[in-house]
């Protein structure tokens, strides 16, 4: 497979373009997390490519079996042709023979071929394969956002399921969004050769992403665990069972253990709150300021001297 740079989603991991306006972020101290102070210069090529995938033979085989047989049975609201996300199949046959506890996930767009009631074919990059519903994240084409939204699409100029603020919406069917899952001080440069991947922005493609609600799948939710709290991903909510991913790994939870994160934190500077800390458990932090334009709150976790940029859908109050 085509090697990729994943940062955020499980460690996931812009060609941007850089709409004008003002920068609402107010003033940082000196040991702030370089927030920005402007708005960077676009590049001249800010354009992304659909994804191109082979027009491969139907899989007549039988679907590789889902390791968790404690979640309900699940169908799929993807058509035919819709993008979907879903992990790589090497994965997805990972898990079935050597188990959840040894397989790590990334969620990559793949296309739905024929959907069905229990597991359904995907076109993948160059093959299609049956699998179990509950991999499988829909797409809705035709989906509009307006600024502000708070989306769920892919790092289309590099991979990955990523969630995603709306900073400009001239084009509600194909907006201009700051990706909030790869880190905010991420050095790696983006194709413009200067802004950094996570202060980019990107005009994204239409149907390629949806506007996000609690318990949604991509949101986060706070899974409680004796004395820690947990970060996680929702994957699927089925009945009362989330199936979530935490720390690139699926678990099974009960939705009473889960607490979903506020997509859009009603904080402000001194507010007490809770925050995943390295990426994975929820501890108490500080609110310095609040980025409203690219979805960043940065904080100061206690007993640290400097701040942290945390992305939106991330914050307890």
């Amino acid at each position: 497979m085509k090697t990729f740079l994943a940062i955020g989603f499980a460690c996931l991991a812009l060609t941007a373009c850089q709409p004008s306006g003002t920068n609402q972020k107010t003033a940082v101290n000196a040991n702030a997390a370089t927030p920005e102070s402007t708005i960077a210069t676009a590049p001249k090529d800010y354009s992304v490519k659909p994804p191109v995938f082979a027009n491969s033979a139907p899989d007549t085989g039988e679907a590789v079996k889902f390791p968790f047989a404690d979640f309900p049975k699940v169908g799929t609201t993807a058509k035919a042709g819709d993008y979907v996300l879903a992990p790589s199949y090497n994965w997805i046959k990972d898990a079935a023979e050597k188990g959840m506890d040894s397989t790590r996930f990334i969620w990559y767009v793949q296309k739905m071929a024929t959907p069905d009631k229990e597991n359904s074919e995907l076109q993948f990059l160059s093959e299609r394969r049956k699998i179990p519903n509950p991999y499988i994240i829909a797409i809705p084409p035709k989906q509009t956002a307006k600024k502000g939204d708070i989306v769920l699409t892919w790092w289309q100029s590099g991979s990955g399921m990523q969630r995603a603020i709306v900073v400009d919406d001239t084009d509600t069917s194909a907006p201009v969004v700051r990706y909030l899952d790869i880190d905010y001080n991420n050095p790696a440069k983006s194709r413009d050769g200067s802004t950094t991947i996570g202060k980019m922005d990107e005009k994204i493609l239409p149907d390629t992403f949806f506007k996000l609600k609690e318990w949604d799948a991509g949101t986060i939710i706070a899974v409680q665990d004796g004395a820690n709290l947990k970060k996680a991903h929702v994957i699927r909510v089925a009945g009362d069972k989330v199936l979530a991913l935490e720390n690139g790994k699926l678990q099974i939870y009960s939705k009473a253990s889960c607490r979903p994160v506020p997509l859009v934190p009603n904080v402000q500077a001194g507010d007490r709150v809770k925050a995943p800390r390295y990426g994975i458990n929820f501890s108490s932090a500080t609110v310095s300021s609040v980025d409203t334009r690219n979805g960043r709150v940065f904080v100061k976790f206690d007993g640290d001297n400097k701040d942290e940029a945390i992305a939106f859908g991330s914050v307890l109050k």
